[in-house]
């Protein structure tokens, strides 16, 4: 996936770009709150030496996306269905509540809270940094 997008400062290897959104990127939040915020900053890899103020190309490749979607969407949804159904099932048997939904409840939004402390542990760690950043693959123009 390409986007077009300025330069707006640079920090050792990354540049912080503001890319414009387009009517495809939808309203889920990720890149600003409301839809009336119709562009996104971005941390890019600046591997060919862009410099402030100059429009640049950004790319990501389309399996990154879906995998970096993967671990922010899928797995932490995979963890809360397995944290209710062993609220459901066990907690339930082991504190003698019977059909109640509220230990399936409680264990799955645990669950789903810690898979995202874990995720955010990793990303900081640098597990996620290099396969799931934009890079800079072209200087286009200057910007005005």
């Amino acid at each position: 996936m390409k986007e077009i997008g300025v330069v707006r400062s640079i920090t050792g290897k990354k540049a912080n770009v503001t890319i414009n959104r387009h009517a495809a990127c939808g309203d889920c939040g990720a890149c600003s709150v409301g839809k009336e915020k119709m562009t996104m900053e971005a941390v890019a890899f600046n591997g060919i030496g862009a410099k402030e103020g100059e429009i640049v190309e950004v790319e990501m490749q389309f399996t990154n996306i879906m995998k970096a979607s993967m671990i922010a969407y899928g797995i932490p949804l995979v963890m809360f269905v397995v944290g209710a159904i062993i609220g459901f099932y066990f907690l339930n048997e082991m504190m003698n509540l019977g059909d109640s939904p509220m230990p399936a409840f409680f264990l799955g939004t645990v669950m789903t809270a810690m898979t995202y402390v874990i995720i955010k542990i990793a990303e900081k760690a640098g597990k996620f940094s290099k396969g799931y950043e934009p890079q800079i693959t072209a200087v286009i123009g200057k910007c005005d």
